[in-house]
């Protein structure tokens, strides 16, 4: 495993559970590459599934063929949700807020039960007008998006372009969650091609407190030591 920046030669001090998730994600490269940002200089550098620093000097330059084209990772295997229970081991130090941005219906009834059983305080929206009225007025620690929110179509959504365009002051600790028919739950490279935290088919509605507590989970792993850095050199702070 790399240990030194290729760029900046700092060391790369990953935490365990960093170094754990940075593991997981080489055991499934096979002829591609892993990309990883170092924490010290923000260069990109891609491993191999070794853990090796690849060499792009060494690949040709072009356009790929039809062939050589890189098939997308496949959305994860949820079906752990009906059988297990993901544990979250961080103490809550205080009332976390999410606005639920969901038509009544079974599936919102499902979420805001689930964001309380996780020990939430929620606030629904029945209009898009609403939410943006409450978005001006509070600042939420997660907001959660049906795609089909108010009758309007997803790619007209008024809420997603707000939320894209939000300075990253703020965006960065705004927990982002997109759920609807068409989206595959806790496939992150879908939620990154969306600019969310986390996407969630809303067929898994019943299981959002475990899918949420993961998806957390996962992102608290990469973002975290980033936002506290920024913190301890007064950089962002909310």
């Amino acid at each position: 495993m790399i240990t030194h920046c290729p760029k900046c030669n700092k060391a790369l001090n990953f935490s365990e559970k960093q170094f754990a998730k940075i593991e997981d994600a080489l055991a499934v490269v096979k002829t591609g590459t892993l990309k990883l940002k170092c924490p010290h200089c923000k260069v990109p550098m891609e491993l191999l599934a070794d853990g090796s620093l690849a060499d792009w000097r060494q690949k040709p330059v072009g356009k790929a063929s039809g062939r050589d084209k890189v098939e997308p990772p496949r959305p994860p295997d949820v079906n752990w949700l009906t059988t297990s229970e993901f544990e979250e081991t961080e103490t809550i130090r205080d009332i976390p807020r999410v606005l639920i941005l969901m038509d009544p219906g079974p599936a919102r009834d499902s979420v805001v039960g689930a964001m309380v059983e996780s020990f939430f305080q929620p606030t629904t929206a029945e209009t898009k007008v609403e939410a943006v009225e409450q978005m001006q007025a509070i600042q939420f620690d997660s907001v959660i998006l049906q795609s089909h929110f108010d009758g309007e179509p997803f790619k007209q959504s008024k809420i997603h372009d707000i939320l894209k365009r939000l300075p990253m002051s703020r965006r960065r600790y705004i927990f982002y969650v997109l759920i609807g028919p068409e989206f595959n739950t806790l496939y992150s490279l879908q939620a990154l091609s969306y600019s969310a935290n986390m996407v969630v088919n809303e067929k898994d509605a019943p299981y959002m407190k475990n899918i949420y507590k993961k998806g957390k989970s996962e992102s608290d792993a990469f973002f975290l030591p980033y936002i506290n850095a920024l913190k301890e050199h007064g950089v962002g702070n909310s």
